[in-house]
Parts: structure tokens; sequence; C-alpha cells
């Protein structure tokens, strides 16, 4: 597969974007340095917080995001945050629960339950239903939820960014892991 759009010439490009480039040397990163140099920092700035800057737990994270890859169709996208969620220690079947966007009984606790039934009104409705905001708001504080909707929000256009883009999988190096996203923001 090639780019719909080609990756950019690294020695073009700004002091600043080379070195957020060579932080996280993956793909959708060297795709990323097309855009306005105040629009990399942001898209980076933003993706980095849902790693080092909030109290979501990382499986809660990792569910809003799959949910949003996998109704979005991107390959990258599911690629990559499938190896993440196994890093943060998800199961394959709660992995596929995700991409079905229902859980088979005894596959997730009752928090992973709820974050998949709102991520997933989230993305395919646009609104979740007044139940499904209702019992994720059992399981976690305002804060927790609301960084949920926007790491959703967040991958979603991730993921139409990729399939816009056609950025292709890393085969050179593999996906990647939680701690690579954490260790890139340093």
């Amino acid at each position: 597969m090639t780019t719909r759009i080609p990756y950019p010439d690294l020695s073009t490009i700004t002091p600043r974007i080379r070195e957020i480039v060579g932080a996280a040397p993956i793909n959708v990163s060297r795709m990323m340095a097309n855009a306005s140099p105040s629009v990399v920092e942001g898209f980076r700035a933003m993706g980095v917080s849902f790693y080092n800057g909030t109290d979501l737990p990382a499986d809660l994270r990792e569910i809003g995001i799959l949910r949003a890859g996998y109704v979005a169709n991107s390959d990258y996208e599911t690629w990559q945050h499938e190896s993440i969620a196994r890093s943060v220690g998800m199961t394959e079947a709660q992995i596929e629960a995700i991409k079905a966007g229902k859980a088979p009984a005894g596959v997730m606790n009752a928090a992973q339950e709820a974050v998949l039934t709102f991520a997933d009104e989230l993305v395919v409705k646009g609104t979740p239903s007044d139940a499904a905001l209702a019992e994720v708001r059992k399981h976690l504080p305002d804060n927790q939820m609301l960084d949920l909707v926007l790491v959703t929000g967040y991958y979603m256009m991730v993921s139409r960014f990729l399939n816009t883009t056609g950025v292709e999988r890393d085969t050179d190096r593999g996906p990647i892991d939680a701690n690579f996203i954490s260790k890139a923001a340093s």
C-alpha cells in the first residue's frame, strides 16, 4: 500500500517538527509533519496528555481508542492500539469484544463494559444515551469520564486523518506499546 499523500521530506521541515518526529519516528508522526507547525505541536501535546496527564485508567482509555478505530475502519489505528491494549494488560477476548462493540458475559468487568457501551454510542450515534452516561458515571468521576470523551473523540479524528492520508503500518518496526508514547513525550 502506498500513502494517498506523500510523507514530507524531513529535511524541509522546521527543526522543532523534525525533533517531534524524531521522538516518535512512526508513520503517523511522519505524515503529521505535513501539517502546519502549530497544529503538529497541538496534536502532539493533546495526544501525549492522554498517556502522561490523565487519571483515566489505561484499559479504559484503550477501549475508547479502539472502539473509535474499529468504527472508522482504521487499520493503522487498530493495529497500533491492539498492541498498546495488550501492553496495558487487556486480553484477546477483551480486544475482540471492543471490535464487536459488545462483551460476552465475564469478558470485561463492570467499568469496562460501561465504557465500551458509552464509547460505542459516542462514536456510532454521536451522543451517548442518558443510560450509558449514567452507567459510566457510576464507575468514573467526572474528570475521567470527560477525558474518556476527549480521548475517544481525538482518536476518531486520528482515524479519519490516517484513513484520508493512507498512512501505512510501521512494518519496519512493528506496533508500539504504551511506554513508547510516554517516552516520546519526554
